[in-house]
């Protein structure tokens, strides 16, 4: 009678236990699938605003550069400090409650105070920027070499010339009218002001060679496309020795999906370039915070001349 009861109980059990581990299962089965639409669909909740021509607004801050962004403060003993914002992290520096030394992350990978000379190299390994060169013509990729290897002479960056474009990379701020565009850049206190009606290029401004060429914007539907020529040939398209000629030609393209901005650009430059360069799209998220600034971080020009050697790591 005992060993029967016992039988009972242990099925009765067993039952119970499979009845709730299906119950659990489907229910974490919906908690999952109801995760990931709400993770897959949360820009298409997020409505995009238009202007009164009805094209996307791109007016925003975008990215968490700035003042608004948060930064954390790495000692050399690996102590860590959290800021909210870098104005947070600034005050801290004036109290002496953190070093100049500290390795600082948030506004760009491996950012060093006051002189963020390499911070386009750590920020091209992180993100693997390096993966997707251009592809130069075969007799140029010596000179490419020659550049990379003497980039503390070459390199204009170097003695605080502008980066130009696309190195400088996208806009940390964008204003929007009905007729144009200014974008504003954390960097040299460089902006652009861009027609966006779909004029052509001005001869004249076209035929200049300057180190931002001359930029003119038009809408493909909700994509916002610039292009850009007239440019000098003392920039490079990124650190390893990427040069071009003033015969560049470059497309932007910025598409804005709920609160995030997609930068694609594509480099034309068949004087050296085996074929046009589409480098790797970048998105930005809106950044709502009140408290970002346009700070413009103090570029050190260095003695070219004296220098003890011509290479750099």
């Amino acid at each position: 009678m005992r060993l029967s009861i016992l039988r009972t109980t242990l099925l009765f059990g067993s039952m119970f236990s499979v009845v709730c581990f299906v119950v659990a299962c489907s229910t974490d089965q919906d908690s999952l699938a109801s995760s990931e639409v709400s993770s897959n669909e949360l820009n298409d909740i997020v409505s995009v605003p238009r202007t009164s021509t009805g094209h996307p607004d791109l007016t925003g801050r975008w990215g968490r550069s700035g003042g608004g962004g948060s930064v954390v403060a790495i000692e050399a003993d690996g102590t860590t400090f959290n800021f909210d914002t870098f104005a947070d992290y600034q005050q801290a520096l004036s109290a002496d409650q953190v070093s100049l030394s500290a390795r600082i992350i948030g506004r760009r990978p491996n950012y060093r105070h006051g002189n963020n000379i390499y911070g386009e190299r750590d920020d091209g390994m992180t993100r693997r920027y390096f993966a997707n060169p251009p592809l130069y013509k075969p007799e140029y990729w010596d000179h490419v070499e020659y550049l990379d290897i003497n980039g503390n002479m070459e390199d204009m960056t170097f003695i605080c010339m502008p980066a130009g474009i696309p190195r400088m990379g996208p806009p940390i701020r964008i204003l929007q009218s009905d007729e144009d565009v200014v974008f504003l850049y954390q960097q040299r206190n460089t902006w652009r002001v861009i027609p966006t009606d779909g004029r052509p290029h001005d001869p004249l401004n076209a035929d200049d060679q300057t180190f931002l060429g001359d930029s003119v914007g038009r809408w493909e539907g909700d994509t916002l496309v610039i292009d850009i020529v007239g440019f000098n040939d003392l920039t490079w398209l990124g650190w390893p020795g990427w040069f071009h000629t003033n015969e560049m030609r470059v497309e932007e393209r910025f598409t804005r999906e709920g609160n995030t901005l997609r930068y694609e650009v594509t480099v034309y430059d068949p004087a050296v370039l085996s074929e046009p360069w589409v480098m790797d799209p970048r998105v930005l998220e809106l950044n709502p915070s009140t408290a970002t600034y346009l700070e413009d971080p103090p570029c050190l020009d260095f003695d070219s001349a004296h220098m003890v050697t011509r290479e750099r790591g």
